[in-house]
Parts: C-alpha cells; sequence; structure tokens
C-alpha cells in the first residue's frame, strides 16, 4: 500500500508541476476542471478499481446531525488559522495591504470566488486527508508521522503556484509553507476525530478564503 500511495502522489505531483509551469489558463478552469482531474481522478480510480473499496471510505460521508456543529468548529479554527495569512500579507507587502481583496471583486466577486475555494478545498483534502494520511496512518500506525508526512507530502503540491501565481518573496516565502503544514496537520487530527472530511473541507475552506485574500 505505501509504495502505491507514493507511486500515486509522486505522479499527480509530477502532472501539476508540468501543468502549473507551462500553462496558465483561468483560475476557474483549474480549479473547477484541471485539480479535480489531475488530483482526484486518480485517487477514484485506486479507490474503486483497484481496491474495490467504496468513496465513503475516503472519508466523503457528511453527517447532517453534525453539519451545524461542523460549521461552527470549522468558522472559528479557520480563523484562527487564517491569521497567518496576515502574517504573510505584512512580510510580503511591508504593511497591511487590501489590494488582493479588491482584485476579487473586479475578477468576479465574493460568491465566485467562495464556489472556486469550496471546490478547492474539496479537491485538495479529498487527496491530502482522504487518500495520503488515510494510507499513511495505517502502514505506519502512527498518527504524528501520518500527519506530518501526509502535510508535507500536500505541502509540496504547493510548491509550483508559489513560484508561478503568488510571487512569494522573503519572509512571505517561509510563512506560507508553513502555514500550510499548520493547515495539513490539523485537518488530519480533526479528520482522525470526526472521522469525515466534512470539517476539513470547512476550515480549509475558511482558511483558503482569508489566506487568498491577503496574498
Amino acid at each position: 500500500m505505501r509504495q502505491t500511495t507514493f507511486i500515486v502522489w509522486f505522479l499527480i505531483f509530477l502532472i501539476w508541476a508540468v501543468y502549473r509551469a507551462n500553462v496558465f489558463l483561468p483560475e476557474w478552469i483549474d480549479e473547477l476542471f484541471i485539480k479535480p482531474l489531475i488530483f482526484v481522478v486518480p485517487v477514484f480510480y485506486i479507490v474503486l478499481a483497484r481496491e474495490k473499496k467504496k468513496i465513503s471510505d475516503l472519508g466523503l460521508k457528511p453527517k447532517l446531525k453534525d453539519f451545524f456543529l461542523d460549521l461552527f468548529l470549522g468558522v472559528n479554527i479557520g480563523i484562527i488559522l487564517a491569521l497567518e495569512g496576515l502574517v504573510v500579507n505584512y512580510f510580503k507587502y511591508g504593511l497591511f495591504s487590501f489590494d488582493p481583496i479588491l482584485s476579487v471583486k473586479v475578477s468576479g466577486g465574493i460568491i465566485f470566488f467562495l464556489i472556486l475555494t469550496f471546490f478547492t478545498s474539496l479537491w485538495e483534502e479529498i487527496l491530502g486527508r482522504g487518500f495520503l494520511y488515510q494510507r499513511i496512518l495505517k502502514e505506519s500506525n502512527n498518527q504524528l508521522h501520518a500527519a506530518v508526512v501526509s502535510s508535507f507530502l500536500f505541502l509540496l503540491l504547493h510548491i509550483p503556484i508559489a513560484f508561478t501565481k503568488l510571487n512569494l518573496i522573503g519572509w512571505s516565502f517561509v510563512t506560507y509553507p508553513l502555514s500550510i503544514m499548520l493547515l495539513g496537520i490539523t485537518n488530519c487530527y480533526i479528520f482522525s476525530l470526526r472521522k469525515s472530511l466534512t470539517l476539513p473541507i470547512l476550515i480549509h475552506l475558511f482558511w483558503n478564503m482569508t489566506v487568498a485574500l491577503y496574498l
């Protein structure tokens, strides 16, 4: 299982890195079509075709009775994690710049941005926590090891965008990856606690929104 997990991750990383470096399509195409094709289709193939398991084994089993608690926790934890976005913003611009917020309004509005961010969070949590973390945890039987390793692999998937679109320099190039690692490790533990991707997706959504606005 470990070999298959890392092979799948490496192929996804390689394809995504090449795509990011050479193809520049509108963000909505990337998030709604390209990212699920690269991040999720291989995972679904392994789970459904190779392992003969159900999609719900990835944590895609929302519980309606827990939704409002998940929403409450997601907002609050997401806000705490998103404070790091302010740190990144400050070190990048030398002050708190609201230019990224204005650019969101110009490029489609907050609602459109929310939709894109939700799907980004969904695809990335399926791969990061539902696939990578669960398999590394099962293989190692060590939660800290699985959380750190899967979160580091998750972080590496974000390196191409740091060089292409975000143009991170100085301290922001340090705080951005640290923020992603913190998000990943937090969501790993929450996923183990809740046995569902609902809350990790919500946390990722609110964190991603705020960080993106301040980058």
